[in-house]
């Protein structure tokens, strides 16, 4: 891009410290910055109007506009400038009088399993916007092949109209055997001074950790020798941690820290005999990609992009049996020439997915309009 190009971007998932939309904003316009700095981004945020978001501080041609409709007079807070080409980040493609649209469509999960929806009214609104903005951008960025094939099927969108993008790993994750560090975690945190299995996700329904403490009860061996970590949020409306764990009577083996900073995620995942991921449903998998990087072997679920993400980094369940997770988790966990390869393969396969990767190849999806 030789010329100077305007670019705005929805930056308001950035705000969202812990979503997986955030870090993809996070990451990936300062990437695309590093890449070609004679872009003038900007961003539009309803959370702030003129501060940047946490994150795209390093980017100093961006300009922070509110989330407002371009038909509203400039003195409330829009740039009269005509944008080149808008970039929906997180599902929407609002009209800011751009030439070109391009809309990041991450998942279906809520338009395939309404009933999850926390919409007031349904999800069936927020689907109809969706499929109306992915009709009217001129190209839509899926983060799977698996996402590819959901946003065909169920909107109608042209296969050629979707272009594949993977997410980057984070650089802040890598394994972190600082003993010292350790030691300050695990007493912050209230984690175990004994072996113990990772869930990331929460209490968020989707990411099932039901199945994983119905494997963990009905595993002795796995009360007597193990631990469960569990990150994310405790309670998600109906859905419980704690609530779970009592009533499987394996409270004394669960501790839950909460949300975490990168660095004591970082240390959590270092420190993890394993990482369990058993989703229902992903559109990608940034958790996976984490674990890799740490030198975490994964069991993760053999549905939607899952497999695509963690290829010969992980073993693969049933994520609707437990008592399969809990033997293959008995399994591995006394096979350290397995425990091994699955490290191994993951430090090499995590290598391929970068935010530099992903950078250039979303300028290169930008330049097919100019």
């Amino acid at each position: 891009m030789s010329v100077s190009r305007r670019i705005g971007f929805d930056a308001g998932p950035a705000h969202a410290t812990y979503s997986g939309i955030g870090q993809y904003v996070r990451q990936l316009f300062p990437a695309m910055y590093r890449l070609n700095s004679s872009i003038d981004w900007v961003g539009f945020s309803s959370a702030s109007q003129t501060t940047h978001p946490n994150g795209l501080e390093s980017i100093d041609s961006l300009t922070m506009n509110p989330s407002v409709s371009r038909w509203l007079p400039s003195w409330m807070g829009h740039s009269p400038e005509p944008l080149d080409l808008f970039h929906g980040t997180n599902f929407k493609a609002r009209n800011y009088g751009q030439k070109k649209t391009v809309l990041t469509i991450h998942d279906l999960w809520l338009d395939r399993h309404p009933d999850f929806s926390k919409k007031l009214f349904g999800q069936g609104i927020s689907s109809w916007k969706t499929r109306r903005g992915a009709i009217r951008a001129e190209r839509i960025i899926a983060v799977s092949e698996f996402s590819k094939h959901e946003i065909h099927e169920v909107f109608g969108i042209p296969l050629e109209k979707i272009t594949v993008i993977y997410h980057g790993c984070s650089s802040e994750m890598f394994p972190d055997n600082d003993e010292t560090r350790w030691v300050d975690a695990r007493a912050r945190l209230g984690l175990p001074d004994r072996p113990f299995i990772l869930f990331v996700g929460g209490a968020e329904p989707r990411k099932n950790h039901r199945v994983l403490f119905k494997a963990f009860a009905q595993c002795p061996s796995l009360l007597k020798e193990c631990s469960l970590v569990v990150v994310g949020d405790e309670s998600v409306r109906d859905e419980s941690l704690r609530f779970t764990a009592q009533a499987l009577g394996i409270s004394g083996n669960v501790q839950c820290p909460g949300s975490l900073s990168t660095s004591d995620l970082r240390v959590v995942y270092s420190h993890a005999a394993v990482m369990v991921y058993p989703s229902l449903y992903e559109g990608f998998g940034i958790p996976l990609l984490e674990a890799m990087a740490c030198g975490t072997p994964i069991i993760t679920g053999q549905e939607t992009a899952l497999p695509e993400v963690a290829g010969n980094a992980a073993l693969y369940v049933n994520v609707q049996d437990p008592e399969q997770l809990g033997t293959m988790l008995e399994q591995l966990l006394n096979d350290s020439e397995l425990m091994e390869r699955l490290l191994n393969n993951g430090f090499k396969r995590v290598k391929q997915f970068t935010w530099e990767k992903a950078a250039r190849e979303t300028l290169g999806v930008y330049q097919e309009f100019y």
